[in-house]
């Protein structure tokens, strides 16, 4: 049956059977897929699908697959994570950046991989984009991913793997605005409550308490408090100073200092090390504290047969010499569990800390403390003191 431009019928996957491929009828045009029930037929009707909702279900375009002389979206997704793979390191460790490039040309991949990098344009980079709004991505992480595939295309004319004016015309792709798209609004990040963070504290092992009590009392990231050495503090004064070996504004050229009071003091006192590159808080030395714990609190006797049996010599998984930050947010987030209390995360701490400081000393100091370049960034995490402005509201009248 014939299908009309304005059809309000969604096109269904079919099989031709004379053929055994895939089809699907776009306003009374055959589309053919592929073979009938293969992953990529499947992704081609999502494309073809996309595209034609995008253009108020006007016929989708039949894109050139990549031929000779011209590279396909696959290769040049290829290509640039070898470069990135390079290029977003920090001491030799690549950064996260590397894995958000990774999520995010995941889609452009399953819709776009066979086409010629010549062929993918706006229209298609917008379908793409409503593929990341499907899968409920918020409208913030949706625009700096859709921000690295066009920067991925940037890079692929410096190469000379493209013509210029396929990343013109994607540069020109407007990004979500708010309350003007289906997808989804991310929760600004609010500071954690001194409840919260100590009803988690039962359910936590030593280190993992004492890294929570250093961010709330310092404001540092939590990947700063992951990293910590005795050879990065400096205690030949009163206030210490701790200068992290890579931090988040490094690759800018600015110096982190972290200024530690008393109380940071004291709780770093019983982690100190003797080896000045060993760090603080490790998940190795938490293992071997919880399996000397283990064999002082048994109640019976080791087994012979037990006593002869071989360790691993080398087991799936060890545990590294520090935390990462997931892994320091997936105890955080056992302790919540075995708490009973909302989850909140390692960064939540920064903020509560930078509210307790610009409450107490105002924005200056909170935006000194927690090494911000002005104090614009600050109000970001600095919640505003509400009891402060009830205060001065029935004053003023």
């Amino acid at each position: 049956m014939f299908q009309s431009a304005g059809s309000s019928r969604i096109p269904k996957y079919r099989l031709h059977r004379p053929s055994g491929q895939a089809v699907a009828r776009f306003n009374g045009i055959d589309y053919y897929l592929g073979k009938h029930g293969s992953q990529e037929s499947r992704d081609e009707y999502d494309r073809l699908l996309g595209e034609w909702m995008i253009k108020g279900r006007q016929p989708p375009r039949k894109l050139a697959r990549s031929s000779v002389g011209q590279m396909s979206v696959n290769e040049l997704i290829l290509a640039y994570l070898q470069f990135a793979d390079g290029y977003y390191r920090k001491n030799g460790q690549p950064t996260g950046e590397y894995d958000s490039i990774r999520y995010s040309l995941k889609p452009l991949r399953r819709l776009y991989g066979s086409t010629g990098v010549n062929e993918f344009g706006p229209l298609a980079l917008k379908n793409v984009r409503e593929e990341m709004i499907t899968s409920a991505l918020c409208r913030n992480e949706i625009n700096k991913r859709v921000g690295r595939i066009v920067r991925m295309f940037k890079w692929g004319v410096e190469s000379e793997f493209l013509d210029p004016m396929t990343h013109h015309a994607l540069s020109q792709v407007r990004g979500l605005s708010r309350g003007r798209t289906p997808a989804r609004e991310s929760e600004p990040v609010k500071p954690v409550s001194d409840a919260h963070v100590d009803a988690i504290k039962p359910h936590v092992s030593r280190r993992i308490c004492a890294m929570i009590e250093l961010q709330r009392t310092t404001g540092m990231r939590p990947g700063e408090v992951c990293i910590i050495q005795t050879g990065a503090l400096d205690r030949s004064a009163a206030t210490w100073i701790y200068r992290p070996g890579t931090h988040k504004t490094e690759h800018h050229g600015h110096e982190r200092k972290i200024y530690l009071g008393p109380k940071a003091q004291e709780i770093l006192r019983d982690w100190l090390q003797d080896d000045p590159a060993a760090f603080l808080f490790s998940p190795q030395d938490e293992l071997e504290e919880r399996s000397q714990e283990r064999r002082a609190g048994r109640k019976t006797k080791v087994q012979p047969s037990q006593a002869r049996r071989k360790r691993k010599k080398s087991p799936e998984k060890l545990p590294g010499e520090c935390y990462e930050v997931r892994s320091y947010n997936r105890a955080i987030s056992r302790g919540c569990e075995k708490a009973g209390i909302p989850r909140w995360h390692a960064n939540q701490l920064r903020h509560t800390a930078a509210t307790a400081i610009r409450r107490e000393f105002g924005l200056d100091a909170a935006s000194l403390i927690l090494g911000h370049r002005g104090v614009q960034v600050t109000q970001v995490y600095a919640e505003r003191d509400e009891a402060r402005a009830i205060d001065v509201v029935s004053q003023v009248g």
